[in-house]
C-alpha cells in the first residue's frame, strides 16, 4: 500500500515521535498525503518507518508525551483539512 502510494506521488507521512520528527503545526501537507499511524505504544514499525518522507508529532504539554492512536489520527487529519480549506 505505501510503496505503491509513493509510487503514484503520494507523501507518506509518519505520526511518531522521532528525534527527527517536525512539530505538526509547522508541516505543510501535500494535497496528494498518506497518513501513517503506528500501533498504541509501540508506535510505527521500523520496516514502515523506512519508507515515511517525515515524520510529525503533535506538541504536547508535561511529563507524559503520548495520544492514543485515535485522538493522533483525528488532530492529524484535522489539520491536513485545514490547510486544504485555506488553499480553497
Amino acid at each position: 500500500f505505501l510503496k505503491k502510494h509513493k509510487d503514484e506521488g503520494y507523501s507518506i507521512i509518519g505520526i511518531e515521535q522521532t528525534s527527527s520528527s517536525k512539530c505538526l503545526s509547522k508541516v505543510e501537507f501535500e494535497e496528494k498525503t498518506v497518513l501513517l499511524l503506528g500501533k498504541e505504544k509501540e508506535g510505527i514499525p521500523v520496516e514502515y518507518l523506512q519508507l515515511v518522507d517525515r515524520c510529525v508529532e503533535i506538541p504536547q504539554f508535561g511529563i507524559l508525551r503520548s495520544l492514543n492512536v485515535h485522538v493522533s489520527g483525528a488532530i492529524s487529519i484535522w489539520e491536513y483539512t485545514k490547510q486544504r480549506l485555506a488553499k480553497s
